[in-house]
């Protein structure tokens, strides 16, 4: 019994491996779309988000399963709920590359983004998908101290969404309002994809220690908390 618990398990966590995965392909595919004004890559994502429904519904079923019909205790009960959580968050992710996306093929064959302000959303780009990828890892490993280093690169993925808000409301801002609402927007949707991860990882060290992160790194996000 305990076998085919454990291999049910291993099943679980597969998938929010490819879950991670896939988030992170469709982070990069949006930014395309945003960067290159690649109509082909803002319909891919568009797409794709739409069908992580699938599995996220496989998914939860897999979790409500094994809580239902194999009564986990302890740590396995603990990864269980917690992959309970992470599914909602990956989620929430691909629904925010989704958005990224539709700006882009809102505004097609029009570049979303002024030059001046393409090396702010270049390095949210590349610090968001750095994140993304890490959480790849530490699925595998449960390093607890490489989960709360997420906490210093989300603040500063806040610098940058900071420092893009500060830009766009500023009185010499030349490229009209539309651009300043798309601009704030991404904004937004690039700095909640960095709160997701942060509050994964929060979700991490639970499965490791069998406690929340208090008084310190990563403290600042209620795991449990849903973000837009």
């Amino acid at each position: 019994m305990r076998t085919v618990f454990r291999s049910k398990l291993d099943e679980f966590s597969d998938q929010l491996v490819r879950f991670c995965d896939t988030n992170t392909h469709l982070l990069e595919r949006a930014s395309v779309a945003l960067l290159e004004q690649d109509e082909t890559a803002a319909t891919e994502v568009i797409d794709g988000a739409a069908e992580l429904a699938e599995l996220r519904e496989v998914s939860e079923l897999h979790a409500f399963e094994l809580l239902l019909l194999e009564a986990p205790v302890a740590g396995d009960l603990r990864q269980v709920v917690s992959g309970i959580y992470i599914v909602e968050h990956f989620t929430r992710m691909a629904a925010l590359t989704g958005h990224i996306a539709r700006i882009a093929r809102r505004r097609f064959p029009n570049a979303v983004v002024p030059e001046p302000i393409v090396p702010i959303i270049r390095e949210l780009v590349e610090r968001d998908t750095a994140m993304s990828r890490q959480l790849t890892e530490l699925f595998a490993s449960r390093d607890v101290d490489k989960a709360l280093l997420l906490d210093a690169q989300d603040d500063a993925v806040d610098g940058l969404h900071a420092k893009l808000m500060s830009e766009v409301s500023s009185e010499d801002w030349g490229f009209g309002s539309v651009a300043a609402v798309d601009l704030a927007l991404l904004a937004r949707y690039y700095e909640r994809y960095a709160d997701h991860t942060v509050s994964i990882a929060n979700r991490v060290v639970f499965l490791a220690t069998g406690e929340l992160p208090e008084d310190g790194a990563l403290s600042h996000l209620d795991d449990g908390t849903v973000l837009d």
